[in-house]
């Protein structure tokens, strides 16, 4: 595990909590001070061609949304993805470090704005924008 961790850049935590689904995706990590979540690409998120999976790369922007909205919010409230446009930029491939940056652009009374650009180092992958509102339901104790 030592060098696994080491592999994980400095600033970055585990992400604790997670649903089930992702939880099955692997192991994702937060920014300590910053609006990014993380993951290191493993052979299980690559497709046929050997590069990450569209859905994967979609699930990526679509939890870091969740995550991200969910720490920014004064009652850690659960944001609930209404509409996701994804625009596939750039392949990222095995090993490489995959960090998704989120920007609220704006909150309403309904509904939450916000954008997402996954970035390999500096390089763009894929951009997404998201309409989300907050869950008002039930939620199941954890």
């Amino acid at each position: 595990m030592g060098a696994a961790v080491a592999r994980i850049p400095q600033g970055f935590s585990a992400l604790e909590r997670r649903s089930g689904f992702l939880r099955s995706c692997g192991d994702f990590y937060v920014h300590d001070d910053l609006p990014i979540l993380g993951v290191r690409l493993e052979a299980h998120h690559l497709n046929y061609v050997r590069i990450a999976h569209g859905g994967f790369l979609a699930t990526v922007a679509d939890s870091a949304f969740g995550v991200i909205l969910r720490r920014a919010s004064v009652s850690q409230s659960v944001a609930i993805t209404v509409n996701l446009n994804v625009d596939y930029i750039g392949p990222v491939h095995e090993g490489d470090w995959l960090e998704a940056h989120v920007e609220v652009l704006k909150t309403g009374g309904t509904f939450i704005n916000a954008s997402c650009l996954l970035k390999v180092g500096e390089r763009l992958v894929l951009r997404a924008n998201g309409v989300f509102t907050v869950w008002r339901g039930k939620l199941p104790c954890t």
